[in-house]
């Protein structure tokens, strides 16, 4: 085809056209077009790979939808236009084909159209699959007796007149028609900025205005090339193909849809208002408290309120304090005079600018205990504490000597970090969504309780799955043969933690077959590497459902850690 490089699927159908032209210069007899057969079954096969692959897509975005139905509507919607725009197309396109079939080998019109009615009227889906093979077995290529017939075919979709083309049902002109139709809707559905490779796809795989080689030195229209004085069997066999890629522009389009599900969020791992204080403060000395959402921007200050906040509406009730807080580089810090010994309260609203220009509000509280003597514990990195991690913990009491600090943990277990000094612990949890830090220390001889702090309880984030030192994209087959192993890799973490990867599903492309193989371990065995290395260029290789476990400072999977479930990596070789 023109417009571009040619991908290998382009390649091999223009081959095929190539070698029908010379088939039908010999005068082929029926057992070499019986060869046809060959081609429109595996391509049949392709098809329903695809359907299933886009159908389990489809359920993606139904518990999507579920999850979050006011961000999910709009993509989900323009999915299911998708969805039907192929399933209308890949109908019209098999009801041709039925349509030749019948013309062609003088069936029944009353009798096909019974069977026919049988599958659409089917009132369960064993019924249904039961008249369908029926159906398939009627209009299956291989049970054709007018294989080599080339008028009927011919006259129906293109008419007498090859320089004029036959309009109206069942033509190369309705069919050329449907399929710009179908180009243009799901190109509207695409944004150029993102989805230019797609558009381009599309363009070049339904270009019907193009000019196509027949032989190495002649060229015919997209209808006369594809439809004229050509036998029925290779007629099917197009029809079948032009289905092949009709499934295949749905699923990169639906899967760009999905994609932009996320796109207009924050680019982070959570979002959530956070305070970073210390829980006491001496009676007189200043209580500073930072309020942010994290992960923060450094380069857009959010805008933080203090006062009552009514959580049904996200609202402040009642007088406004901003002057109390200062926001430099998108952290906002907290400072009132701690005057009154006991309980402090207080709370707020943080509105955020999304990158949809609107702004997000998340409300917030917190509370400080002010006594003339008291314990401080920061928690080094965030007030959160991570299962299977060793969390560092600063703790001190001041004027309290730190070997006379004595701190437990409710909810897991604490320990000192001798390499880090006195006052340094390590935490460690495994059940529940908090855990709670009791300080005592001994004053005058006696043991005495300081203070309390709480921290929420979170499993780590799952990592990022990467092999050949990528996460999705072009791959040579020698780049991913020299490093065939799935590695698990943290972003933006502050711990330093490892993952192994224990099984996933390799999914590649083998001519017009999808062969998924379920592997066991980090890494493709060799027998599939083989045929890796043999994949043409622009064949798509997938790894799906991979698990992975974090090991521990032995290498072993840590105890009280559930395996994770990695994002699937989707490369094409080049």
């Amino acid at each position: 085809m023109s417009g571009g490089k040619e991908t290998p699927r382009q390649k091999m159908i223009g081959m095929m056209y190539l070698v029908l032209t010379a088939l039908l210069a010999l005068n082929v007899s029926k057992e070499i077009l019986n060869s046809f057969i060959l081609i429109n079954d595996s391509l049949i096969v392709t098809n329903k790979n695809f359907a299933n692959k886009n159908g389990s897509q489809y359920d993606a975005f139904k518990a999507a939808l579920l999850n979050d139905q006011k961000k999910v509507q709009k993509w989900y919607d323009m999915a299911i236009d998708v969805q039907n725009a192929s399933e209308g197309m890949v109908a019209q396109i098999e009801e041709l084909k039925q349509y030749l079939v019948m013309r062609t080998d003088k069936l029944d019109s009353t009798e096909t159209n019974a069977l026919l009615a049988k599958v659409a009227n089917a009132n369960n889906e064993v019924e249904r699959a039961a008249a369908q093979l029926v159906v398939d077995s009627v209009f299956g290529l291989k049970n054709v007796n007018s294989k080599d017939n080339y008028d009927i075919p011919t006259n129906i979709m293109i008419g007498g007149d090859e320089g004029k083309l036959k309009e109206g049902p069942h033509t190369a002109f309705e069919l050329a028609t449907g399929l710009t139709e179908f180009k243009n809707g799901l190109i509207d559905k695409l944004d150029p900025k993102k989805g230019q490779s797609i558009i381009d796809a599309l363009k070049l795989n339904f270009n019907t205005d193009t000019m196509l080689p027949i032989s190495n030195s002649e060229k015919q229209s997209w209808h006369l090339a594809n439809f004229y004085h050509i036998p029925l069997a290779a007629v099917i066999t197009n029809l079948t193909k032009i289905q092949t890629d009709v499934r295949n522009a749905e699923s990169d389009v639906v899967k760009y849809l999905y994609r932009e599900v996320d796109a207009s969020d924050f680019k982070f791992d959570t979002l959530a208002a956070k305070i970073i204080a210390p829980n006491l403060v001496f009676q007189g000395d200043d209580y500073k408290a930072e309020i942010f959402v994290a992960a923060f921007s450094t380069t857009q200050n959010p805008q933080v309120q203090i006062g009552k906040v009514d959580t049904s509406v996200n609202e402040i009730v009642g007088p406004i304090d901003t002057s109390s807080v200062k926001v430099d580089r998108g952290v906002g810090s907290y400072v009132v005079k701690a005057s009154r010994e006991g309980l402090q309260k207080y709370s707020g609203i943080i509105k955020v600018k999304a990158p949809s220009g609107q702004f997000l509000k998340y409300p917030f509280a917190g509370e400080y205990m002010v006594m003339k003597s008291g314990v401080v514990v920061s928690p080094t990195k965030m007030n959160v504490l991570y299962r299977g991690v060793k969390n560092p913990i600063s703790i001190s009491v001041p004027g309290v000597a730190p070997e006379l600090v004595k701190p437990s943990l409710q909810g897991g277990s604490l320990r000192p970090d001798a390499k880090a000094g006195k006052g340094n612990y390590i935490a460690e949890v495994k059940g529940g969504n908090t855990a709670k830090v009791i300080v005592s220390a001994e004053v005058d001889g006696k043991q005495r309780k300081m203070g309390e702090f709480e921290f929420r309880v979170k499993d780590v984030p799952a990592p990022v799955a990467t092999i050949a030192g990528t996460k999705e994209g072009l791959v040579s087959a020698n780049r991913l043969a020299a490093a065939p192993t799935v590695i698990p890799k943290m972003e933006n973490f502050d711990f330093e933690l490892f993952f192994k990867v224990t099984k996933f599903d390799l999914v590649f492309q083998v001519g017009t077959d999808l062969i998924t193989k379920q592997v066991t371990g980090s890494s493709i065995p060799n027998g599939d590497l083989d045929q890796i290395k043999r994949l043409k260029k622009g064949s798509r290789v997938y790894i799906e459902n991979i698990k992975a476990v974090m090991l521990d400072e032995n290498n072993r999977p840590a105890s009280g850690v559930t395996p994770k479930d990695l994002s699937p990596i989707s490369l094409k070789i080049r």
